[in-house]
């Protein structure tokens, strides 16, 4: 900040309302004071709008004047390396355009979590946002709530991630401090994104061994030890029928393995969504709980989509006249005043299930009794293996396009459903033993 190195310039006295601070940034010259009384004084500039007084007198303090989000401020002290260290936070924000970095972090969580700050159309969804506002609750409002967002550093960001219990979770964590870190430099919160390159640290706890994958095929790609096959898919459906509510559970087993709805979306079909002369469900809904709560709202990523179910799965179970069969059913509880919204698979008071009661009281026995658990709760397979056991008996067993498949199992796009299931290295063997003949 010194005069060597400054543009210097003289101008009325800053308090001195007839010259205003940037009329004094854009005019350069020597004038007396307006009274003709007092001798010119000079002035500083020290960038970003930013003008410095030196004293007039000995004893006097160094001065400087900056507008910041509209407002007239001041900054002094005994030194000229005094008020350049106070003024170095000014510079950041200034250069940054950053106002709200003197507010404390409390205010940056809740700028991140606050809906508005995303358009309509690219708000999170119920229960993405019930996940951020638990971290944020749990992990980093302890750390930065009271902490000025200027005086955030990475080392607070690094002990946030650190307090997660598991290397699963701190991943997570990571992701909600990384996206927090982004919204905070769009808002004016923050200015560094260094903040965000943090990971974490096991500091003596168990870490999982990283996980082996195969040379050269997508992060997505689904083991085939990973895939039930049709005879496993039946028994997970026998044993479910052995259960409190028998054939409609082990129905629910078939839909969700040959025509790939996720279980929200289960839990959510009614009677309407399927027209049995065409075997077309139309998946326009799927139930979410959040925070004790039970939400009907449209499927992931807000797409809606129509599906097929077989005739018959390859393991013989009748799908079609089963499923038929149970939609009259629930129009009848439906005009009997028992089942009102028409449910397909509700729950035993014919309300929509939540889906760690049914995991609990369905699922959890079940899948011992079909070998798919061991007597610790320990395997490869859930319910949710069973929409690979679709996409699979689409593309393998009907012979269906990639395109088809990934538009009836509702992928983003078909490359999905391939890295996810024909994989990138197959037929790498074959096409190399027939160059080599």
């Amino acid at each position: 900040m010194s005069q060597s190195t400054a543009t210097l310039m003289t101008a009325g006295d800053a308090g001195d309302p007839a010259i205003t601070p940037s009329k004094q940034a854009r005019d350069v010259m020597t004038v007396a004071d307006f009274s003709g009384i007092r001798p010119a004084r000079v002035v500083v500039e020290a960038g970003c709008g930013i003008l410095v007084y030196p004293p007039e007198a000995a004893g006097q303090p160094w001065r400087a004047v900056f507008t910041e989000n509209g407002r007239r401020r001041f900054r002094q002290a005994r030194t000229e390396a005094e008020l350049a260290a106070k003024l170095a936070k000014v510079t950041e924000r200034l250069r940054a355009g950053a106002p709200d970095m003197e507010r404390p972090g409390a205010d940056l969580i809740a700028h991140y979590l606050d809906p508005d700050r995303l358009p309509v159309s690219r708000r999170w969804s119920r229960r993405h946002a019930d996940t951020q506002r638990r971290l944020c609750r749990r992990f980093a409002a302890p750390v930065i709530a009271a902490v000025t967002c200027q005086d955030i550093t990475p080392g607070h960001m690094q002990q946030i991630v650190n307090a997660a219990p598991t290397a699963s979770e701190g991943d997570r964590l990571h992701r909600c401090l990384s996206a927090m870190v982004t919204a905070g430099i769009k808002g004016g919160y923050l200015a560094n994104p260094r903040l965000r390159e943090v990971h974490w640290q096991a500091a003596g706890r168990p870490v999982p061994e990283p996980a082996a994958s195969t040379s050269g095929e997508s992060a997505l790609w689904v083991d085939p030890a990973e895939i039930p096959a049709s005879a496993d898919v039946a028994r997970l459906g026998q044993a479910l029928a052995l259960g409190r509510r028998g054939e409609l559970d082990e129905l629910m087993a078939h839909v969700a393995a040959y025509a790939g709805l996720r279980q929200g979306e289960l839990f959510a079909l009614t009677a309407g969504q399927i027209a049995t002369g065409t075997r077309v469900i139309t998946v326009d809904r799927k139930l979410v709980e959040v925070a004790g709560h039970l939400y009907v709202e449209a499927p992931k990523c807000r797409k809606f989509r129509a599906t097929i179910y077989p005739v018959t799965t390859p393991a013989g179970y009748p799908l079609a006249g089963k499923l038929a069969a149970r939609i009259e059913q629930a129009r009848a509880e439906q005009d009997a005043g028992r089942n009102p919204l028409g449910l397909i698979f509700p729950s035993p008071r014919f309300g929509h299930w939540r889906s760690s009661n049914f995991d609990r009281r369905v699922l959890a026995p079940a899948y011992q009794a079909a070998g798919w658990r061991d007597e610790h709760g320990t395997g490869a397979w859930t319910w949710h293996s069973l929409r690979h056991v679709f996409c699979t008996t689409a593309l393998f067993g009907w012979k269906l396009d990639a395109t088809d498949v990934s538009r009836m199992a509702g992928h983003a796009n078909y490359r999905i459903t391939l890295d996810m299931y024909v994989g990138t290295t197959a037929g790498i063997l074959d096409r190399a033993r027939h160059a080599t003949q």
